[in-house]
C-alpha cells in the first residue's frame, strides 16, 4: 500500500521517494485489477439491484460506479464502500422501468492507471404474468431475530424457481463471504445462513437474494440483534485456607466469573504477585514453595463492572510432641486401661494407640481418633504381656510416640479343652489315659479332671471323677471288664474350669487297640470324602472297621480296610451330608469306635434347570419371565442365583444377553429395555456356587405392538387441481414399524403464512398397503399443510415433516367456439367467454389450429379484448382442427374444439418426381417418388400416371397409372420394364384426387445400361476424418468390368477402376461441408449419378504426441499425449501402435504423411480379427501392423507404451527390443455419421535389444524362395473355389444377387419438402452400413443415430 505524506513534508519526501524509486525501481507500483466484477442481473420493477465490484493493485485503487459516463447520482442509487474504497456496492432501489435500464460502469482507478467494467440491467414489469416463467420467488425470508452473544443464530430463507435459484445474503448492503469467516458463518443446503459464536459485529439488517437465469428476487430485510450479557464479577471458586509444615508446598486456586470475565491476579499486602501484562482470565493459581512464614494472600478479580477480593490465610506450624509415658490404671483378662499425660502447650486433633502382645509375633494394633487422655483397650487375650505406646496427632500430622509401658492382662478359665485325649487297658481292669495341654489356657493351669461313665447319656456331673494334679497322664482302676467306658478330661486354673474335651470310648478287654485319634472328615469333591486320623498308641493294628450313612436315618455302610491314616470313601452324592464312624482292630478284637464325624459333600452344578417357565409381553418393550425352582434333589447345593437368557429371533449376533445374579429367593424379573413387536426365544438357568445348570427349554414370545417409532417415508404432496391434493408416500422403515401396520391416517389444515388456521382434518385409509390418498373438496389457491402417520393397533405413530402445497386456481370452462369459411377462402374463428366468467378472470385466449393430418399445431395468444381471427392460406381437400382455451391466474382451462373439411379440388402441383440413383438395369428403371406438397394437393391423392417417352422420339408418351400408397404423403415406387438398352427416357408424373388430375412433371431423362453394363450401389460415406473422407459402393458378385467411374467433389475429378469398391480422398480441410458424385463414364447422355454428402470433423489433436528422450525408472518409454479438447463431445479415444517396417537394407521406414491418410478401415479389420484370434494372428507376428494398444473416454497427458496392461478391454503389448515404433492418438467423435479425428505421428522410438542379432542374408533370401511358392498354393484355392461356385445351381445364383432398392427413402426426409436435386439426393440417398468390421462395431464405439 502507497503510504500516505502529510502536507508538510511531502516536497521532503517526495524527493526521497524519487531517489528510492530511482534505485530501487518501480517494481513495487502495480496497476489496478479487478479481484470481483459485476454480473448483469434482470430485476422486477419495484425490487433491488445490488452491483459488487472489487479491485486491486499497487497504490490501492478507488471503485467507483457510473451511469453514461457519469457518476450515478439519485436518491434511489447508492454507492457503498469497503475495503478501504478498493470495493464498492451500487445499490438501486426501488427499480424503476424503463429509466433503471442501462448499462453501468465500475471503474477502478490509482496513481498507475484505470480501467473499466460493465455490467447490464434489465429491469421487468412485476405485475401478473409478464414475468417470466421460473422467475425467483422468496417463499420465506429472513425474520426479526435477538441471540445472545457465542450463541448460534440462523437467518432462514428458502426460494423457488426455474432453474432452482442460487441463494446468496447481504449484510447491511454488503455481500457475505461466508469462507472469510473461518468456518463460523455457514450457508446451509436449504439456503439458511447460520452464524455460530455470534459478536456484536454481526449485528445488522440482513436480505436473502435469490438469482437464477431468468432473474434476481430479494427479501425483505431483517434485522439481527446480538444481546450481550453484563454480569458484575463474582467468585465462584474462593480461595482455601491452608495449614502446612515448614518448608512445605501449597498451591491456592481463585476461580471468578462475569460478564465480561474478569481478570485475576494475586496480592501480598501492596505487592503484586502476579504481573499486569500477564494476568490471566477467570482463573489463577498462585503456586507458593518451601513456605517457612505465616502470611495472607489476597485474590483480586477484576472488569469494568467492578473489583472484588477475597483472602486465603497460610498457617505454617510443626508436628506435635510426644505424650508422658502411658499409666496402666486397671486390668482385667481381656482389657487394659491406661491414662497419660498430653505433654503439648498446643491443643491436639487426637491421640493414636498402638500396642501388641508381646508373644505373638504380627503387626501393631492402632487405635485413632482418642480425644481424651484415658482410654481402656478391650479384646485382649487373657494372661499376656503388652506393650503400649501413645502419640498425638494435629493438623499437620502425627507426632512421635511416647515412652512405652508392658503389662500383662489378668488370668481366666481355659477356654479350650486338653488335646489329644488317649486311652488304653493296662490291664483287664485298670486304664490309663493321656492328654496334652490346652491351645489356651488363659492362665496358670492348676490341675485336671477325668469323667468316666459306661452310661455316657447321663449327665457329666453324675460321671465318675478322678483329679490329676500339674500332670498329663494319670490311670484308672477297678474297672469292670468286657464294658466299654467313655472318658473326658478338663483343666482348670485359679479362676475356674475349661471345657470338656470331645469323649472317648474305652473297651476293658486287655490287647484290644484304643480309638483313633484325631479323627476328621474332609469334602474332597461333589461325590467323595477323605477321612484322616492318628493310630492308637502301642497297638497293633491288623485292620480298620469304618461305619457311614447318609444324614441321620440313612442305612449305615461298613468298610474295612488295611492299617493306614487316612482314607477316601468315593460314590457319595453331591451336597449330602455324611457321619462317618472309625475303630481299629487288633489280633485280641475290635476297640472302641470313635464319636460321630460329619461332614458334607462339596456343591455341584444343578442337574435340572428351573421348572415351568412362562414368558408374558407386559408391554411392547418388555417380557415378564416367571419359574419355579428345579427340582429340591436336584439342586446338588445351595442356589446362589438364577440367570436368564435371550435373544431375538432372526438377530445377526447369535451370542444371547443375559441377566445374571438373579437372588435366589427370585422366581420372575421382568426383561426391559427389548425391540418391540419382535420375537425372543427366553431360557432360565440355575446357579450353585459351583458353576450354571442346564438351559431350561427355550420360550418363544413376541413383544406387544407399539406405535410405529418412525414416520412414513418419501412423503410427496402435488396440487391436482384447485380443489384437490394428491399425497404419496412409503411404508415405515420395517424396523421401526413396532407392529401390524393397519392403515393411515393423512392429516392437513389450512395456512395462513406461518400459522395454521381451524382444527386439523384427517383422512383415514384402513389398508396396510395403501401408499396414496386423494384429498378433495379443498379451497382453490390455499396453503395446505400435510403430514402422514401410520397406525397399528396401538395407535398413531410418529408423523412425517409437513409438505406445504398450494392447490391450483379454478380454471375456467370451455369457452364458447364457432369455425366458418368464408367467401374469399379464409377460416374464421369466434368465440366468447366460458359462462359464468366475470370482466377480470379472464386474462387472454391461446388458440391452436393447422391441418389435421399435420402437427403441430400453430399457437397463437390472445389479449381477453379479442374475440375472433382469420385463417388464411387455407388448403383445399383438408380438415383443420380449432384449439380454445381461456386463460386465468391458475393457468389454462377447459379447451373448446371445432373442426372444418374445406371441398377438395384437382391438384395444384405436381408430384416430387426424383432422379433414378443406382436401380438402373439395360431395360429397367425403377422409380421413387413423392405426392404433391400439402399445399398443392388439393385433397386426399387417389392414383397417379406415369408418361415415357423415348428422348427425341415423335408421338404421345405412354402412360401407365399406379394407385396411391395408402398411407397419405408416403413413398410411391413403379419398375419401368421393356426399356431399350444404352436409351434415353424423359419421364413425367401427375396426381390425381377425386375431382380429377393434376400437372404433370416437368420431365426428367434417364438412360438405361447397355447390356454388360452394370450400376454400383450403396453408395455411401464409410467413415469421415479431419482431412480424409473414405467412400464405398457395392457391385453384383459376378460382374467385372474394367469401365472406369470418376468421383467429382468441389471441383475436383477423380477417376476410380471399374472393378474397385472405395476409395480415400485426402487432403481434404477440416470442418468442411464437401459433395461428392460418383459418375459413370461410359455414357454422355443421362449419365448415371449418385449424390453423398459429408462434413469433415473438426480440427483437434492437431500436436503429435511427445516422447521422452529417456526411459523411466522402470524402463517404460513416456509418451506425452496431446491436448484431448474438442468442440464436439468425443466418445472415446486410442492410442495406435505403429510398428515401423523395414527396408531390404535393413533400415526402418518412417511413415509419411498423416494417420488421415491411412486406410484405417484395414487397422479396424485387423484389430476385429485379433481379438476372433484368427489364423492370421501367426502372420501379423512375422509382419507387424497397427495395433490399438489403449481406450480411454477422457484422454491421460501421458501413455506408456508396452506396460503389458489393459485399457478399456485393448492389451497393450509389450514392445519388442530393438524394433522402432510411432505411435497417434484416434478420436472416436459422437456424431450422427462414423467420425474421427486422429493426431499426427509421434517421432520414433523402440526399446534398446539387450543382445542385437545380425540380420543374415540367407534368411532374407530364404523369403524370396518360400513367398512365390506360397503365392501359386493360394492361387491354385482361388481357381478351385470359382470352379465350385460355377457348379452352383441357378436359383441359388439368383438369390445371392442384390435387390433392388428404392430410390427414396421417405422415413429420412426432413419436414420440409426441399427441390434442390442435390439436397434431395442427400437426404434420399443414404444406405445402410454394408457390415464391414469397424471400430462401430467394438464395445467403445457407439453412435446415436
Amino acid at each position: 500500500m502507497a503510504p500516505a505524506w502529510g502536507p508538510g513534508v511531502a516536497p521532503v519526501i517526495g524527493t526521497v521517494g524519487l531517489v528510492v524509486l530511482l534505485v530501487g525501481g518501480c517494481a513495487a507500483e502495480e496497476p489496478p485489477r479487478f479481484i470481483k466484477e459485476p454480473k448483469d442481473q434482470i430485476g422486477v420493477s419495484g425490487g433491488v439491484a445490488s452491483f459488487v465490484c472489487q479491485a486491486t493493485g499497487d497504490p490501492k485503487p478507488r471503485v467507483t460506479w457510473n451511469k453514461k459516463g457519469k457518476k450515478v447520482n439519485s436518491q434511489r442509487f447508492e454507492t457503498i464502500e469497503f475495503d478501504g474504497s478498493a470495493g464498492a456496492v451500487l445499490r438501486i432501489q426501488p427499480l424503476r422501468t424503463p429509466r433503471d435500464e442501462n448499462v453501468y460502469e465500475c471503474v477502478a482507478q490509482n496513481s498507475v492507471g484505470e480501467i473499466t467494467v460493465h455490467a447490464k440491467l434489465t429491469v421487468l414489469r412485476g405485475t401478473g404474468t409478464q414475468l417470466p416463467p421460473g422467475f425467483p420467488n422468496i417463499d420465506m425470508g429472513p425474520q426479526l431475530k435477538v441471540v445472545e452473544r457465542t450463541r448460534t443464530a440462523t437467518m432462514l430463507c428458502a426460494a423457488s424457481g426455474n432453474p432452482d435459484p442460487e441463494i446468496t445474503w447481504f449484510k447491511d448492503f454488503l455481500p457475505v463471504d461466508p469462507s472469510a469467516s473461518n468456518g463460523r458463518i455457514k450457508q446451509l443446503r436449504s439456503g439458511a445462513l447460520q452464524i455460530e459464536s455470534s459478536e456484536e459485529t454481526d449485528q445488522g439488517k440482513y436480505e436473502c437474494v435469490a438469482t437464477n437465469s431468468a432473474g434476481v428476487r430479494y427479501s425483505s430485510p431483517a434485522n439481527l440483534y446480538v444481546r450481550v450479557r453484563r454480569v458484575a464479577p463474582r467468585f465462584s471458586i474462593l480461595p482455601m485456607n491452608h495449614e502446612i509444615m515448614p518448608g512445605g508446598n501449597v498451591n491456592i486456586t481463585c476461580v471468578a466469573v462475569g460478564s465480561p470475565m474478569p481478570y485475576v491476579k494475586w496480592m501480598q499486602g501492596a505487592e503484586d504477585l502476579t504481573p499486569e501484562d500477564d494476568m490471566p482470565v477467570g482463573r489463577n493459581v498462585l503456586e507458593l514453595t518451601d513456605v517457612k512464614d505465616s502470611a495472607n494472600y489476597t485474590c483480586v478479580a477484576m472488569s469494568s463492572l467492578g473489583v472484588i477480593e477475597a483472602v486465603a490465610q497460610i498457617t505454617v506450624k510443626s508436628l506435635p510432641k510426644a505424650p508422658g509415658t502411658p499409666v496402666v490404671t486397671e486390668n482385667t483378662a481381656t482389657s487394659i486401661t491406661i491414662t497419660w499425660d498430653s505433654g503439648n502447650p498446643d491443643p491436639v486433633s487426637y491421640y493414636v494407640i498402638e500396642y501388641k502382645s508381646k508373644s505373638q509375633d504380627g503387626p501393631y494394633q492402632i487405635k485413632e481418633d482418642i480425644t481424651t487422655t484415658r482410654y481402656s483397650i478391650g479384646g485382649l487375650s487373657p494372661n499376656s504381656e503388652y506393650e503400649i505406646w501413645v502419640s498425638a496427632v494435629n493438623s499437620i500430622g502425627q507426632g512421635p510416640p511416647s515412652e512405652s509401658v508392658v503389662t500383662r492382662t489378668g488370668e481366666q478359665a481355659p477356654a479350650s479343652a486338653p488335646r489329644n485325649v488317649q486311652a488304653r487297658m493296662l490291664s483287664a481292669t485298670t486304664m490309663i489315659i493321656q492328654w496334652e495341654e490346652p491351645v489356651e489356657p488363659n492362665g496358670l493351669i492348676r490341675g485336671y479332671r477325668i469323667y468316666y461313665t459306661m452310661e455316657p447319656e447321663h449327665p457329666v456331673g453324675n460321671w465318675q471323677k478322678h483329679n490329676v494334679d500339674d500332670s498329663l497322664l494319670t490311670t484308672v482302676g477297678s474297672l469292670l471288664e468286657d464294658e466299654t467306658y467313655t472318658v473326658r478330661v478338663l483343666a482348670f486354673t485359679s479362676v475356674g474350669d475349661g471345657p470338656l474335651s470331645d469323649p472317648i470310648q474305652v473297651k476293658t478287654q486287655q490287647g484290644v487297640p484304643g480309638q483313633p485319634m484325631n479323627f476328621r472328615a474332609e469334602a474332597k469333591s461333589e461325590t467323595s470324602i477323605g477321612l484322616s486320623w492318628s493310630p492308637p498308641r502301642q497297638e497293633s493294628i491288623v485292620k480298620y472297621e469304618l461305619l457311614f450313612r447318609e444324614g441321620d436315618h440313612g442305612r449305615e455302610v461298613g468298610r474295612t480296610f488295611d492299617p493306614a491314616t487316612a482314607f477316601v470313601v468315593d460314590d457319595l452324592k453331591p451336597n449330602t451330608e455324611y457321619a462317618f464312624r472309625l475303630a481299629a482292630r487288633s489280633p485280641q478284637g475290635l476297640g472302641a469306635f470313635t464319636s460321630v464325624v460329619r461332614q458334607r459333600t462339596l456343591q455341584s452344578k444343578p442337574s435340572a434347570p428351573p421348572q415351568d417357565v412362562k414368558c408374558v409381553s407386559t408391554r411392547s418393550t418388555a417380557i415378564l419371565v416367571s419359574w419355579r425352582p428345579p427340582p429340591p434333589e436336584t439342586h446338588n447345593g445351595a442356589l446362589v442365583s438364577y440367570s436368564v437368557r435371550y435373544r431375538p429371533l432372526g438377530s445377526e449376533d447369535p451370542q444371547p444377553k443375559e441377566v445374571n445374579g438373579i437372588p435366589p429367593t427370585t422366581t420372575q424379573i421382568l426383561l426391559e429395555a427389548l425391540d418391540k413387536w419382535t420375537e425372543y426365544r427366553i431360557t432360565t438357568v440355575a446357579h450353585t456356587e459351583v458353576g450354571p445348570g442346564p438351559e431350561s427349554s427355550p420360550v418363544v414370545i413376541r413383544t406387544d405392538e407399539d406405535v410405529p417409532s418412525a414416520p412414513p417415508r418419501k412423503v410427496e404432496a402435488e396440487a391436482l387441481n384447485a380443489t384437490a391434493i394428491r399425497v404419496l408416500w412409503r411404508s415405515p422403515l420395517p424396523g421401526r414399524q413396532h407392529g401390524q401396520i393397519r392403515g393411515y391416517q393423512v392429516h392437513y389444515v389450512r395456512m395462513e403464512g406461518a400459522e395454521a388456521r381451524g382444527p386439523p382434518r384427517i383422512k383415514d385409509i384402513m389398508l396396510a398397503d395403501a401408499q396414496e390418498m386423494v384429498i378433495t373438496n379443498l379451497q382453490p389457491e390455499t396453503t395446505y399443510s400435510i403430514t402422514v402417520a401410520a397406525y397399528t393397533m396401538k395407535g398413531d405413530g410418529a408423523r412425517s415433516k409437513p409438505k406445504v402445497v398450494v392447490t391450483k386456481g379454478a380454471v375456467l370452462g370451455r369457452p364458447t367456439l364457432s369455425v366458418q369459411q368464408t367467401p374469399e377462402g379464409s377460416l374464421l374463428a369466434r368465440w366468447e367467454p366460458p359462462a359464468g366468467t366475470t370482466e377480470d378472470q379472464v386474462l387472454g385466449y391461446r388458440l391452436q389450429f393447422g391441418r389435421e393430418d399435420s402437427s403441430p399445431l400453430a399457437t397463437l395468444e390472445f389479449l381477453p379484448t379479442e374475440d375472433h381471427y382469420t385463417a388464411s392460406g387455407v388448403h383445399k381437400g383438408a380438415t383443420y382442427v380449432f384449439r380454445l382455451a381461456a386463460r386465468s391466474r391458475s393457468g389454462l382451462g377447459e379447451e373448446a374444439a371445432r373442426s372444418l373439411s374445406i371441398r377438395e379440388d384437382t391438384p395444384r402441383g405436381h408430384p416430387q418426381f426424383l432422379e433414378a440413383a443406382g436401380n438402373v438395369s439395360a431395360g429397367t428403371v425403377l422409380l421413387c417418388w413423392l405426392p404433391p406438397v400439402p399445399a398443392e394437393r388439393n385433397g386426399a391423392i387417389v392414383k397417379y400416371t406415369v408418361a415415357v417417352r423415348e428422348a427425341g422420339a415423335p408421338g404421345p408418351a405412354r402412360e401407365t397409372e399406379l394407385l396411391a400408397a395408402a398411407e397419405p404423403g408416403a413413398e410411391n415406387v413403379l419398375t419401368l420394364q421393356g426399356l431399350k438398352p444404352d436409351t434415353a427416357y424423359d419421364l413425367q408424373v401427375r396426381a390425381h384426387t377425386r375431382r380429377g388430375p393434376g400437372p404433370y412433371s416437368p420431365p426428367v431423362r434417364y438412360r438405361t445400361f447397355l447390356r454388360d453394363q452394370v450400376s454400383p450401389k450403396n453408395f455411401k460415406v464409410k467413415m469421415i476424418m479431419k482431412t480424409s473422407v473414405l467412400l464405398s459402393w457395392e457391385f453384383p458378385d459376378n460382374y467385372n468390368s474394367p469401365t472406369p467411374y470418376k468421383i467429382q467433389y468441389n471441383g475436383l475429378t477423380l477417376d476410380v477402376d471399374g472393378r474397385t469398391t472405395k476409395k480415400l480422398i485426402t487432403h481434404l480441410k477440416p470442418h468442411t461441408f464437401y459433395n461428392f458424385v460418383l459418375t459413370n463414364r461410359g455414357s454422355s447422355l443421362g449419365g448415371l449419378q449418385q449424390t453423398v454428402t459429408a462434413w469433415t470433423a473438426f480440427n483437434l489433436l492437431s500436436g503429435k504426441p511427445s516422447v521422452a528422450p529417456k526411459p523411466n525408472t522402470d524402463g517404460f518409454i513416456m509418451v506425452y499425449l496431446p491436448d484431448g479438447q474438442s468442440p464436439v463431445p468425443v466418445q472415446n479415444y486410442f492410442i495406435v501402435m505403429v510398428p515401423l517396417r523395414k527396408s531390404r537394407g535393413g533400415q526402418f521406414l518412417t511413415p509419411l504423411g498423416s494417420p488421415e491418410d491411412m486406410d484405417l478401415e484395414e487397422l479396424i479389420q485387423d484389430i476385429s480379427r485379433l481379438q476372433r484370434r484368427s489364423l492370421r494372428h501367426s502372420r501379423q507376428l512375422e509382419a507387424p501392423r497397427p495395433y490399438i494398444a489403449a481406450r480411454f473416454s477422457v484422454l491421460p497427458p501421458t501413455f506408456q507404451p508396452g506396460d503389458q496392461k489393459q485399457y478399456g478391454g485393448f492389451d497393450n503389448r509389450g514392445l519388442e527390443p530393438g524394433h522402432r515404433y510411432v505411435l497417434f492418438v484416434l478420436a472416436v467423435l459422437q456424431k450422427s455419421e462414423p467420425t474421427f479425428a486422429a493426431s499426427p505421428f509421434s517421432d520414433p522410438f523402440q526399446l534398446d535389444n539387450p543382445d542385437p542379432q545380425p540380420i543374415v542374408d540367407g534368411e532374407e533370401g530364404l523369403i524370396w524362395v518360400i513367398g512365390p511358392v506360397l503365392a501359386v498354393v493360394f492361387i491354385i484355392c482361388i481357381v478351385i473355389a470359382i470352379l465350385l461356385y460355377k457348379n452352383k445351381p441357378d436359383s441359388k445364383r439368383k438369390d445371392s444377387e442384390p435387390r433392388t432398392k428404392c430410390l427414396l427413402n421417405n422415413a429420412d426426409l426432413a419436414p420440409h419438402h426441399p427441390k434442390d436435386p442435390v439436397e434431395m439426393r442427400r437426404i434420399n440417398f443414404q444406405t445402410p452400413d454394408s457390415g464391414l468390421s469397424s471400430p462401430l462395431r467394438e464395445p467403445g464405439f457407439h453412435f446415436e443415430s
